[in-house]
């Protein structure tokens, strides 16, 4: 899978509020909050009914944690949230 396919995916499961897992990323959605983890790492965590996002690369500085960092940042701006 390519580096943007994570991204897409991730940003749907955002937008659509379920749970989804790729090989080393996974989305998780309960109690209206979605955690974004990578590799064992939340590298965020996004409040449905806040509309906010908290995001840590976990010490992560690579363009894979970037390009997924981002993607949450994309549903936020899209979406009005703040991070």
């Amino acid at each position: 899978m390519r580096m943007r396919d994570y991204q897409e995916r991730i940003y749907d499961a955002l937008v659509t509020k379920k749970t989804w897992g790729g090989s080393n990323v996974v989305v998780r959605f309960e109690n209206g909050v979605s955690k974004v983890t990578y590799y064992w790492t939340t590298i965020a965590v996004v409040d449905h009914e806040a509309k906010t996002a908290k995001l840590d690369n976990g010490g992560f500085e690579n363009a894979a944690t970037t390009a997924r960092i981002n993607a949450v940042k994309e549903f936020c701006k899209d979406y009005g949230y703040t991070y």
